[in-house]
């Protein structure tokens, strides 16, 4: 009975699955209590300190295009598409016969992101990735390029994956004149403008400059993969909080915050990190304690001392905003912001340029690198804005 029980079980499970997947599913060298070969546990312990898992995005984000990234199930129809923002955006912004806005194809209880929403593993039986395709014939392994909202291609290996979603969510050379002089909170570059900022573009670029980008994009082989999941010798006891699924470059270890540089030593032969010690306080605070040590070619911020590139940066973001009031969106004719530093929700019509600082200011700010994915670029993007606002400011060390 038992022989004949599994037998009949493995030919229902030969039916349900395609072919190709049934010559690759090993399934206990993923499942198996022991001799895995893929430490899925690992793995998860990982996964559940990441933002992916703990910002609970799902729940209220189940409207609009926000779905395609913060859900599961989102994300499989924009797989679907093909990566394509419009084509998803068009579907997640329908219109009636009328021609009037329609309503939005909402998912019912949406699920939160997991490992399957990145990874196929069950019809290649190989955790092949979404942005991955694999020639029937050769096995070659393809990165499906990314094309972001600006129409710009990103190519970064098996960080096409992380592109996907973590790329601005409008053009800013088109979304800013649309806006027609007014002031919003987010303007385009949302919360995760990273492969925009990798590639060097996106920002609102001022006529009569020229705009350049640091190495990152073409140098690292697989870009975000490489830096963010990298993973020392000994990771899993070092701290799941660090690489690995977590994705973060500095993480928790033993009460204390640590990077980890194992990905960035082959360039930066020295590279560490010391304790962050400038700070703004409102609303834009650093997310880690600490800069990498890896200094910056000038004094950029004019502070009389030159910094760690992150510092520096930090310190031309102070120039904007910060808990002393003086900062010229500060103190700017109709204020974007008020002395405190919270946001003014002025009603104000601001020009084009006033308009595009504010958003280089969010978009440098978004990106949450303090400039270390693509200094150069974020560098440029604000010493034009801080003279957009105040042309009185001090360009000569641009670079």
């Amino acid at each position: 009975m038992k022989k004949s029980l599994v037998t009949g079980i493995t030919l229902l499970i030969g039916l349900a699955l395609p072919a190709m997947a049934m010559a690759a599913i090993d399934c206990m060298s993923c499942h198996g209590s022991t001799g895995a070969k893929t430490p899925l546990h690992g793995y998860k312990v990982g996964y559940e300190v990441s933002g992916h898992a703990t910002h609970g995005n799902a729940r209220y984000a189940n409207a609009e295009g926000c779905q395609r990234c913060h859900t599961h199930e989102g994300y499989l129809q924009y797989v679907e598409m093909g990566f394509d923002t419009a084509k998803f955006d068009a579907f997640a912004l329908p219109k009636g016969a009328d021609g009037k806005p329609a309503p939005p194809p909402f998912i019912a209880y949406p699920s939160q992101p997991g490992c399957f929403t990145c990874h196929d593993s069950h019809t290649t039986g190989d955790f092949g990735l979404r942005t991955q395709k694999a020639d029937p014939k050769t096995k070659a392994v393809t990165n499906q390029k990314i094309t972001l909202y600006n129409k710009v291609v990103y190519d970064g290996g098996t960080g096409n994956l992380c592109a996907s979603c973590h790329q601005a969510r409008g053009d800013a050379k088109a979304a800013i004149p649309a806006g027609k002089g007014a002031l919003s909170p987010r303007v385009v570059h949302h919360h995760g403008p990273e492969a925009d900022m990798l590639v060097g573009t996106n920002g609102w670029e001022f006529a009569g400059k020229k705009y350049g980008s640091s190495p990152h994009y073409m140098m690292v082989k697989d870009t975000c993969v490489a830096c963010h999941m990298s993973q020392p010798k000994g990771r899993f006891s070092f701290s799941p909080k660090v690489g690995g699924h977590a994705f973060t470059v500095v993480g928790d270890v033993h009460e204390a915050e640590v990077a980890n540089v194992s990905s960035c030593v082959s360039c930066h032969k020295d590279v560490k990190t010391v304790a962050a010690k400038k700070y703004i306080d409102t609303g834009f605070v650093l997310r880690d304690t600490v800069y990498f040590n890896i200094k910056a070619k000038a004094d950029y911020d004019g502070d009389g001392t030159v910094e760690f590139v992150q510092a520096e940066v930090q310190g031309l973001l102070d120039k904007f905003v910060n808990k002393q009031g003086t900062g010229v969106m500060q103190t700017m004719a109709n204020p974007m912001f008020t002395k405190e530093g919270k946001f003014a929700n002025s009603k104000a019509v601001y020009t084009n340029d006033q308009l595009g600082a504010y958003a280089n200011f969010l978009y440098v700010i978004e990106d949450k690198s303090l400039g270390l994915h693509n200094t150069t670029y974020a560098l440029q993007l604000l010493f034009d804005s801080l003279q957009a606002l105040d042309p009185k400011f001090d360009v000569s060390k641009r670079p």
